[in-house]
């Protein structure tokens, strides 16, 4: 149901409304009557088909297409009426002007709505629209009798129809249906009793309900009430239990607003802006409420029920001087909480790694809060407020963390903002525990807040972070991404080198598989909150180590074929990128092992042609020559299987 604008409007009494003939209808024939589009047509004697006059000419009707000055008159009474966005004097086309001109004309059409379509433009018709429309207006024949200027608002029911059911309803029931059961004096009293309480007690709730939509609250007053003085209201007792019902109301509303935020939910996850926006509202309301209970209606109800010395009107009292001290209360916190506005704010727009600069001054801010405010001290609403920060930090933390680019490969750039992020929630937590340390140095109130609940889930974020590393570094070892492209796929020489690539290819293509079964929960990686997440990156995991195993028996297979140390430091080249893994890390070490002891058997080999007593020179080079030239090729022999080995 849309919102019912409903515009000045009534019924004409049967047979009242007449014409007055005062010159607006077209003079002739059908002066005082409705003019009808028959009107238009010049008055011919009819003759009948088959006869005409001998010697006379057939005449023909002729239609006149100049409208009169009735009709035009007329559409400016319905078109001021017409209340819409967007729509105006020249949104009307001709043949708008048209099917206006025919709902004038025509009295047994009794309903005409105006809308504004998105394709065709500007609408008017003869039936509510079957597609569903923002907003339009209404005009409703109050009877099949002409429509005067005159008694335009007698004869015409018109309003404008809008967006929201609920405020529809409630400006209906309030402006309509209300006053109707108010005034009414042809019910039997007892079923007007009955009816009265019950539509007073929807009233309330449907009040309660509009204006919480909107953050406020609102206090329905009945129109009742005002009927009569306080001193005959009292006496009518069944009048008196419907005031009190409504002044129960009242209470529960009241009582719901003081309660606000006594109790703070762990859970919550808003911060410091939101929290000064809480208290911005909380003062509007407050004060709404203070200007409500000052209106003459309240004032009215509360003195019948005093007269008749209601048990309710003690607490609503109470409540009362209660919202003027809950008024001032929060228009201190607001005041106090305004200095956390411009850094907070100015915090919102840095990345990570330049938000920890900042938080040394917000910290100082809190301090003062505490210190200072009268009402803003108590530990829960300042470990709340704690919380709120950490809140916001990871907020700004998980704003500059893309995780399409972490599983597009983005590798470095992602890792670089991972350890960015985790260094300003460290940071966070330092300067924290160094500002509780100053302040149980320096100040009288001690600092014992929930430092558990406050950090909590920033610690839990941090782990978050730690893991989207991880799956950052088997990208770079298992897929052999760095920056969104992959590392040329290494070259493995031997009779087993195509078979070595072809399992470093299956064992790319398991982790694909794997990773994208991690990508498929991305949604909720960041959201600490969300526990699904130990488990799918559990099974990633578990995943990765059976890769780990799956590499080391690559690892060996690849070495079985390596006879000389050139080869063998090529290999340990290839596969150095996974020595972060410990298990494939102990592989490489021994492989590393072989890799020296091929270098030592080359050492010993020397060591033992040096050692013998006999040397064998060439026949064609002297003796001293032939020893030198003997001498330089076993260096060189040491050389070449050395040049590849890292050195200290």
């Amino acid at each position: 149901m849309a919102d019912l604008e409903t515009a000045r409007s009534g019924r004409s009494s049967s047979g009242k409304s007449k014409r007055s003939g005062s010159g607006k209808c077209r003079k002739g024939k059908h002066q005082g009557s409705t003019p009808a589009p028959e009107a238009l047509v010049e008055d011919q004697e009819a003759w009948p088909a088959d006869e005409t006059p001998e010697g006379s000419i057939p005449v023909t009707p002729v239609i006149v297409e100049d409208v009169d000055t009735y009709t035009i008159g007329m559409r400016g009474l319905f078109k001021t009426r017409v209340s819409l966005t967007g729509v105006s004097e020249a949104s009307w086309t001709e043949e708008n002007d048209k099917a206006l001109d025919k709902f004038i004309a025509d009295s047994s059409i009794r309903i005409m709505v105006v809308y504004s379509d998105p394709f065709s433009g500007l609408r008017v018709e003869y039936a509510i629209p079957s597609q569903v429309v923002e907003q339009l207006a209404f005009f409703i024949r109050s009877s099949e009798v002409p429509i005067l200027e005159e008694g335009f608002e007698s004869a015409v029911q018109f309003g404008s129809v809008r967006g929201n059911a609920t405020e529809s309803l409630l400006r209906t029931m309030n402006g309509v249906h209300a006053p109707q059961v108010t005034l009414s004096t042809a019910w039997p009293e007892s079923i007007k009793n009955n009816y009265s309480a019950h539509m007073h007690r929807f009233l309330t709730n449907l009040t309660d309900t509009r204006f919480k939509l909107m953050g406020n609250t609102v206090l329905y007053i009945p129109m009742e009430a005002m009927q009569y003085s306080p001193e005959v209201a009292s006496k009518d007792k069944e009048l008196v239990h419907r005031l009190e019902m409504v002044m129960i109301h009242w209470t529960r509303q009241i009582k719901e607003v003081l309660n606000a935020q006594e109790t703070v939910e762990t859970g919550d996850s808003s911060g410091p802006l939101e929290e000064i926006s809480f208290w911005k509202s909380r003062c509007a309301d407050l004060s709404g409420i203070s200007q409500q209970l000052q209106k003459p209606g309240v004032r009215h109800i509360q003195a019948t029920l005093q007269l008749c010395k209601s048990s309710y009107v003690p607490p609503f009292c109470k409540l009362a001087q209660q919202i003027q001290d809950g008024s001032l209360q929060a228009q201190s916190n607001l005041s106090f909480l305004s200095l956390l506005r411009e850094p907070c704010e100015e915090m919102a727009q840095l990345k990570p790694r330049e938000v920890a600069p900042k938080l040394a001054h917000v910290l100082n801010l809190i301090r003062l809060i505490w210190v200072n405010s009268d009402h803003y001290n108590t530990r829960e609403r300042l470990t709340s407020l704690f919380r709120k920060m950490s809140n916001e930090i990871i907020r700004l933390c998980c704003r500059a963390i893309s995780l399409d680019r972490i599983f597009q490969g983005y590798v470095v750039s992602s890792k670089q903002n991972l350890e960015d992020c985790i260094q300003c929630c460290l940071a966070w937590t330092g300067l924290y525990m160094h500002a509780s340390q100053l302040h149980h140095r320096y100040s009288t109130k001690g600092w014992v807040l929930d430092q558990t609940s406050i950090f909590a889930l920033v610690d839990a974020f941090v782990q978050r972070c730690k893991d989207l590393l991880e799956v950052c570094d088997c990208q770079q070892q298992f897929a052999r991404r760095e920056e969104g492209t992959q590392r040329p796929l290494p070259c493995f020489a031997g009779r087993q080198g195509s078979e070595v690539t072809r399992s470093l290819l299956e064992m790319e293509a398991t982790f694909e598989r794997s990773l994208q079964g991690l990508r498929s929960v991305s949604k909720g990686i960041l959201d600490v909150k969300n526990t699904s997440w130990h488990d799918d990156y559990n099974r990633f995991r578990a995943g990765v180590k059976d890769l780990e195993v799956m590499m080391q028996n690559l690892i060996s297979s690849a070495f079985d074929t390596v006879n000389t140390v050139e080869e063998g430091v090529q290999l340990l080249e290839v596969f150095q990128h996974l020595s972060a893994r410990e298990a494939i890390k102990r592989t490489i070490d021994r492989k590393t092992v072989v890799v020296y002891a091929l270098f030592n058997k080359q050492l010993n080999l020397v060591n033992k042609e040096l050692s013998r007593k006999a040397f064998h020179t060439a026949a064609h080079m002297p003796q001293h020559a032939g020893q030198a030239h003997w001498a330089r090729a076993l260096r060189r022999r040491i050389e070449r299987p050395m040049e590849p080995l890292p050195h200290p």
